[in-house]
């Protein structure tokens, strides 16, 4: 616009109203994208309770069993927590941190393949001890989860995560989550990819994830299985 021009009548109004269609749209996908994870944990959730139920019918203890029961209903909770405090807007204390290592292996024990082949999964840790994320701890399980998943739908046997830390010059300290498959090799997630059916990866949930944490999504260069592989990288505090 030529300065000092008036704006034309009714072009504030236009540009409010983009915005707010914007908004409606970015909280649909976000709402859409919790929904299918919640859905996973349901089923979860169900499984579990009934190899607990199946235990006690056999004079078996259902402890371990309820215990697994607890995490998804645990996992659900926490999802739908913070999702509700992100989009009000609600901070986080810089204070509150969780360990990455743990948050992985509860994903990989929570893991029920839904289809195909059964499929070994291997996690490797190589994070000095002490080391936490900042943020909130679903966020990271959700997309280990995903990830894990995704994995295991293309893979043929195996699947790989790998956990690591890297350290830029300035001093900055970064989790590296590091995850791979046996299966045709296939791009890195993105936000501009779109999802072909049930054997890509869910970019727009990865993307939306990897950014509440401050992260970057990469491809993996090197696969040692073969197939195709992803990993994100995430602020951190390493001793």
């Amino acid at each position: 616009m030529i300065p000092g021009q008036q704006e034309p009548s009714g072009g504030g109004d236009t540009r409010s109203a983009v915005a707010v269609k914007e908004r409606m749209e970015a909280l649909g996908q976000v709402s859409a994208e919790l929904l299918h994870d919640l859905a996973d944990a349901a089923f979860s959730l169900e499984q579990r309770a009934l190899l607990a139920a199946e235990d006690a019918r056999h004079g078996r203890s259902p402890l371990p069993g309820l215990q697994r029961t607890v995490e998804a209903g645990t996992e659900m909770r926490a999802m739908l927590r913070d999702v509700m405090e992100v989009l009000r807007g609600a901070a986080l204390s810089p204070e509150v941190t969780y360990d990455p290592r743990d948050t992985v292996e509860r994903a990989v024990r929570r893991f029920l393949p839904v289809s195909g082949p059964q499929v070994e999964v291997r996690l490797v840790c190589d994070l000095p001890p002490g080391t936490a994320i900042p943020g909130r701890q679903s966020f990271f399980s959700r997309l280990s989860a995903n990830l894990l998943a995704g994995a295991a739908r293309r893979a043929r046997t195996r699947v790989l995560l790998e956990l690591r830390a890297e350290e830029e010059p300035d001093g900055r300290a970064f989790v590296v989550l590091g995850v791979e498959d046996d299966g045709r090799p296939l791009g890195a997630p993105g936000p501009a990819r779109r999802v072909a059916g049930e054997d890509e990866w869910r970019p727009g949930v990865v993307a939306w994830l990897v950014a509440q944490m401050g992260g970057e999504v990469r491809p993996r260069l090197v696969c040692v299985l073969g197939g195709s592989g992803i990993e994100i990288r995430i602020p951190a505090n390493v001793p």
